[in-house]
Order: C-alpha cells, then sequence, then structure tokens
C-alpha cells in the first residue's frame, strides 16, 4: 500500500477515508482494518478523518504534519482512543473523537481519554472534541481540572449524553471563558440549567441546540425520561 499511494498523490494533505452517507450504509456497517500504511504513505498528511470503527485499528500514531484527526462512529473501541491516545502528533491543532455506544462496538471508558487530557500528548492541540458519548458527565467531571483545556479554543461534548450534573462540573470547575465556542448540542440539560451556560460564559459561542430533552422535576433534581447518543447504528 505504501508505495502505491505515494506514486499516485504524493502532495496528498487531506483525505476522508469511509465518505459514506447513513442511506447507503449504516455508521456501524462500515468495516475498516488496519490503516497504519495510510500514514506512512502519507507524510505529507495534514488533515485525515475517517468514518466507521467497525474491526478499525492501527498502532499509535507517528506523524510529524497531521494538524486534523477526526473519527466519526457509532461505537469506538478503546484500543483505537489507546493509539490516538499513545500517539507522537506534534502538529495535532484539532482532534475529534465519536464515541458512540456499547451496543455498536464502543468498548472504551472515560480513563481512556485520560491521557489526551493531561495536555502532555499534543502540545499544539487548540480544538478537542469528545463527542457522542454516553459518559459524557464524566468527560466533564475530568476536564473541570484537565490541563489541556487552557490550551484550548474550542471544545466539545456533543451529541451525547451530557446532564446537568456534567454542565454543573463544567461551570464549577476551571474557567472557560477563554474558549471561542462550546459546543454541547444534543445534550440533555434542563431549562436552568442551560440559562446558567448562557449567563456565565456570554463571550463564548455556546451551542445548546436540541440540548433540552424533556424533563421532569424529581426529588432535587431535573430527571429526563430517556437519554441517547446522537449516532449510534
Amino acid at each position: 500500500m505504501a508505495g502505491g499511494p505515494r506514486r499516485a498523490v504524493p502532495r496528498l494533505r487531506a483525505l476522508f477515508f469511509g465518505d459514506i452517507l447513513d442511506w447507503e450504509c449504516h455508521i456501524s456497517w462500515i468495516q475498516n482494518g488496519d490503516i497504519s500504511p495510510l500514514f506512512d504513505a502519507y507524510p505529507g498528511l495534514e488533515h485525515f478523518e475517517i468514518r466507521g470503527a467497525s474491526d478499525l485499528r492501527f498502532e499509535p500514531l507517528r506523524h510529524e504534519r497531521l494538524k486534523a484527526l477526526r473519527i466519526e462512529s457509532g461505537g469506538l473501541p478503546a484500543e483505537v482512543v489507546r493509539a490516538v491516545a499513545g500517539g507522537e502528533l506534534p502538529a495535532l491543532e484539532h482532534l475529534d473523537l465519536w464515541i458512540g455506544s456499547d451496543m455498536h462496538g464502543g468498548s472504551s471508558s472515560p480513563d481512556d481519554y485520560a491521557p489526551i487530557l493531561t495536555g502532555e500528548r499534543f502540545p499544539s492541540l487548540k480544538h478537542l472534541g469528545l463527542e457522542n458519548g454516553p459518559f459524557q458527565d464524566e468527560l466533564a467531571e475530568a476536564l473541570a481540572s484537565a490541563p489541556v483545556v487552557a490550551r484550548l479554543e474550542s471544545l466539545s461534548l456533543a451529541m451525547g449524553m451530557l446532564s446537568d450534573r456534567g454542565a454543573e462540573a463544567l461551570l464549577s470547575g476551571q474557567p472557560l471563558t477563554h474558549l471561542r465556542s462550546l459546543d454541547l448540542h444534543h445534550a440533555f440539560l434542563s431549562e436552568p440549567m442551560a440559562e446558567r451556560l448562557q449567563a456565565a460564559l456570554p463571550g463564548v459561542e455556546l451551542d445548546l441546540e436540541d440540548a433540552l430533552g424533556e424533563a421532569s422535576w424529581v426529588g432535587q433534581e431535573w430527571a429526563f425520561s430517556d437519554s441517547y447518543v446522537a449516532v449510534a447504528e
């Protein structure tokens, strides 16, 4: 594979692998394999995006020029997260990982993302998206004190099962007012919490689209009858 692609497009800078729409094939049905040779074949690659994580695997990434990495998944295997978190990507500025559901191959846990949150792995990171996950509250609690946040320009916990608990952690943790944008769309927040976020982050572009589920006041907190990730099957 390494020889062929180099001869075909030696100056390739951006690649979207698996650009398949849902009506053509559900994201959890997209079969991938070991994509490690792609990164060896294209040393000038700056932007890489892949859709589908079924059987996806690669060695911990070592790449000098990669600036953007995005993995869209209905269920992200823990091994893939660890391969990303264990990589050496000194130029990486933009990282998006769709966590997905354990019903469709997702096996990662909040601990698997801890190396990313230290801020040591990717010194150039400006955008972090840990999206479409069932444990967004736990990630929000970790981000509340994570060193990486101070250098970010944008943060996304969108498309997942973020609740008032996670939003409270974000508000109670380190300041987020330096962010240009905070994406929490498709969360499960109460109206009072949404209002608190808007009041606390007046200079931040805050995306709360579809972030208000059908909540009811139960005991001492807002509760939702159902929550789910945006993309699974």
